[in-house]
């Protein structure tokens, strides 16, 4: 015979529903909103956990950051949750481009550019750069195929003999104007094995599918 404890309740708890799980996502993330909000508010840094920007801030950054070889970076594409990552370079020249003039408050305080991707190469001297990150922006506001080729045929002219180009962009129909595998321009340069990933590209299995592609300059 089984035998309940004293302070157990006997009516039986009801299953889990879907809507109690959206209920839960949802509070999670207004939780995380307001946390962000108070960091930003109190001028600290904010970051955003996803799985794309851990493998970001995780491990692509931490990586160059740390090469003795990377001394002058162009991230392409500035928010909030890009501002701090300035710091992470602090040894090196450290500019940043966003089309939006209103992203100038999280761009770099060395340099910063407010122009289309595909001006790049109109405000910075060709072979300039050791590494482009380019994450976020394919898909988001960048998406005639013209301009994606502009922006890359800029990236390529603005890596000197040897740079890196890192691409992240959501692999799903909703952000994904057309394949980035055929931009054109990308053949000035090669496809680059990324050791710490141990592949060329890391496609992640989420909502998002986000996807990270590791390209190098000839030379």
């Amino acid at each position: 015979m089984e035998h309940r404890p004293l302070d157990a309740d006997p009516t039986p708890s009801p299953l889990a529903t879907p809507v109690d799980g959206r209920w839960r996502r949802r509070l999670a993330w207004m939780r995380r909103v307001a946390s962000q909000w108070m960091r930003r508010q109190l001028g600290l840094p904010v970051v955003i956990d996803t799985a794309d920007r851990q493998v970001l801030e995780g491990t692509i950054l931490p990586h160059y950051a740390n090469r003795a070889d990377v001394q002058r970076v162009l991230f392409v594409g500035t928010r909030w949750y890009t501002q701090a990552y300035e710091a992470r370079f602090a040894h090196a020249y450290y500019a940043t481009l966003d089309i939006d003039p209103q992203a100038a408050r999280y761009g770099s305080r060395q340099h910063h550019v407010t122009a289309s991707a595909s001006e790049a190469d109109r405000h910075f001297e060709p072979n300039s750069f050791d590494l482009i990150v380019f994450n976020g922006v394919f898909g988001w506001g960048l998406n005639a195929r013209d301009d994606v080729e502009a922006a890359v045929r800029a990236f390529a002219r603005l890596l000197r003999a040897g740079g890196e180009l890192v691409v992240g962009w959501n692999d799903v129909p909703r952000y994904r104007p057309f394949p980035f595998s055929e931009v054109l321009a990308l053949q000035a340069l090669q496809p680059l094995y990324f050791a710490p990933l141990h592949t060329q590209v890391l496609q992640l299995e989420t909502d998002n599918r986000h996807r990270f592609e590791f390209f190098r300059k000839p030379g």
